[in-house]
């Protein structure tokens, strides 16, 4: 039998800056502070992989690192990655972030990374209670799905448009702090979504994580929902956290599985 893994390096890529830290597995604390590296204004795959080197040696790691990554891990490239450089586009333009050379990173979409760490230490009702969305407030928006204990990887749902913007554009952290939005405005621009995703999928809970689950209550209680809206299990963290358990082994990354 295999030794448990049970402390792992979590890095979480954003279009701003480009976190890490050691997680505990077996709690889903940090076991140190988090590093951060501010995302170069080319970031190309090897300015993220630099970042990522950068940060293990400042913690001292060797061995596989798992990345949560802005956008949708397609084999060997990243689709929808409108805050990083386009070259993540080309064919294997991943490939140097997984070689056991440079990175040797497991891959997971960033909001997936938020809802796997939710799954994995977050309330134990998720393996029971039908559809949760998690959204995840940053530059962009990012989304997963988890559906009685399962992660519906990839769902991208900070895409979805209206005839005054996609949602990401309109309704992002970025947006509050660029527009300086106080939270009734925030909610004007938001609810149409909210209100969009309740009718096509019928949630039973909402989850936010990302930047905005730092003042989550001013802004989420002027929203008006059905279902019940709660702060991450892990804030800002969870991405951190929710890329380790990818890299872990304790669940199989969904991106990577289909790699």
């Amino acid at each position: 039998m295999s030794e448990k893994i049970e402390m792992q390096l979590g890095v979480d890529v954003g279009g701003t800056s480009i976190k890490g830290a050691v997680v505990d597995l077996c709690t889903g604390e940090l076991a140190g502070a988090i590093r951060t590296e501010l995302t170069p204004e080319t970031a190309t795959p090897a300015d993220v992989v630099s970042a990522i080197g950068r940060i293990a040696s400042a913690v001292g790691w060797s061995g596989p690192v798992g990345v949560a990554l802005p956008g949708v891990i397609d084999g060997s490239s990243l689709r929808h990655a409108p805050n990083l450089s386009r070259a993540f586009e080309e064919n294997g333009a991943l490939a140097c972030l997984r070689s056991a050379e440079s990175a040797n990173a497991v891959l997971i979409n960033d909001a997936d990374a938020a809802g796997l760490a939710e799954l994995t230490y977050g309330d134990a009702g998720l393996d029971r209670d039908g559809l949760t969305i998690v959204l995840t407030f940053g530059t962009g928006i990012g989304s997963a799905l988890l559906h009685n204990g399962d992660l519906i990887a990839n769902s991208e749902l900070g895409s979805l448009a209206s005839a005054n913007g996609r949602f990401e554009e309109i309704a992002s952290g970025r947006a509050i702090s660029t527009e300086e939005l106080t939270p009734v405005e925030w909610a004007r621009r938001a609810q149409p979504f909210f209100d969009e995703l309740e009718a096509m999928l019928n949630p039973s809970r909402w989850v936010v994580g990302g930047g905005l689950s730092e003042s989550f209550d001013r802004f989420a209680s002027r929203l008006e929902l059905s279902k019940p809206i709660s702060v991450a299990h892990l804030g800002v963290h969870a991405g951190v956290v929710g890329a380790a358990v990818a890299a872990g082994g304790r669940v199989r990354a969904p991106a990577e599985a289909a790699a």
